[in-house]
């Protein structure tokens, strides 16, 4: 982190920051740079280096896995060489010109777990600006690790080992389970155990059967709600075949008495009114239905 602010008596519009790390390293191929040039994210993606100067403003660079910082401890600090360099950019307000402040930071002016001194307070209903303190900070707990080195004893506390057993465990029952199914096959007729040879049909399939023993043998396979629908009397089939042979082979006159009482006293008027017809009436009856 680091502070900046605008001392000129105009504002300054269109400020932006930018901050680059000077330090030499050596390549993977052998090669020494010296002074190498790295940028460091300031919140570029974010928009935060564009500034708004009406008040000091502090400036944060998130250390992360992506930042040349991510393994700097404060013991390697000391034995570090490097130079932060930050670059403010701005238009004057009253001359339209562009204004450029720059200052750097070398690693032993880097303060190791330090926080800045508030410099607005709030007083008789207006914000005031106490510059005395802007270059203040006050000593914070920090740890002396890297953060590389923070993540990985998290990593190591953290019970994050017992998904891998969870899954070793599932995949054990699901060996134990396809095991079951090949000793359900051994115990199939000698028809299914032909059929289940077979490497095109799923064993889901392979379990149905067309033959009334082997249905019978397939309703063991089914979950115990679908075994006792099955087992419901009127489901089957065979009620269904007797059902209609019996409405097949009954005789007609056998619905009347399947009928309810109000429609046997009609059909039983109707035929007393036959009964009482003249014999001409009954001959002209006879003839058309015959």
């Amino acid at each position: 982190m680091f502070r900046v602010g605008n001392l000129r008596n105009s504002h300054m519009v269109s400020a932006q920051i930018r901050c680059k790390l000077l330090k030499s390293r050596q390549t993977p191929e052998g090669e020494f740079l010296p002074l190498d040039q790295l940028e460091l994210d300031v919140g570029f993606s974010t928009g935060a280096d564009q500034l708004f100067l009406v008040s000091p403003l502090t400036i944060c660079h998130v250390i992360d896995a992506k930042s040349p910082f991510y393994d700097l401890s404060q013991r390697s600090m000391q034995s570090e060489q490097f130079e932060i360099v930050v670059i403010l950019e701005g238009i004057v307000e009253t001359t339209g010109m562009t204004c450029q402040a720059r200052t750097s930071y070398t690693e032993d002016e880097v303060l190791w777990g330090h926080r800045f001194f508030p410099v607005i307070s709030l007083e008789e209903g207006f914000f005031k600006v106490d510059y005395s303190q802007f270059h203040a900070t006050f000593e914070v707990p920090t740890p002396p690790y890297s953060v590389k080195e923070q993540e990985e004893m998290l990593l190591m506390s953290s019970p994050l080992i017992a998904p891998a057993i969870t899954n070793s465990k599932e995949r054990h029952n699901s060996v134990e389970c396809l095991d079951g199914l090949d000793d359900m096959t051994t115990k199939l007729p000698s028809k299914l155990q032909k059929i289940t040879g077979r490497e095109d049909f799923p064993k889901k399939l392979l379990r149905m059967s067309s033959t009334t023993s082997e249905k019978a043998y397939s309703l063991g396979d089914l979950p115990m709600k679908l075994q006792r629908i099955s087992s419901v009397p009127g489901n089957s089939e065979e009620k269904l075949v007797s059902k209609t042979t019996k409405m097949l082979s009954d005789p007609m006159s056998q619905s009347v008495a399947d009928l309810p009482p109000k429609l046997q006293k009609m059909a039983g008027g109707a035929a007393r009114m036959e009964g009482n017809l003249p014999a001409k009436l009954r001959k002209m009856n006879s003839d058309r239905f015959t």
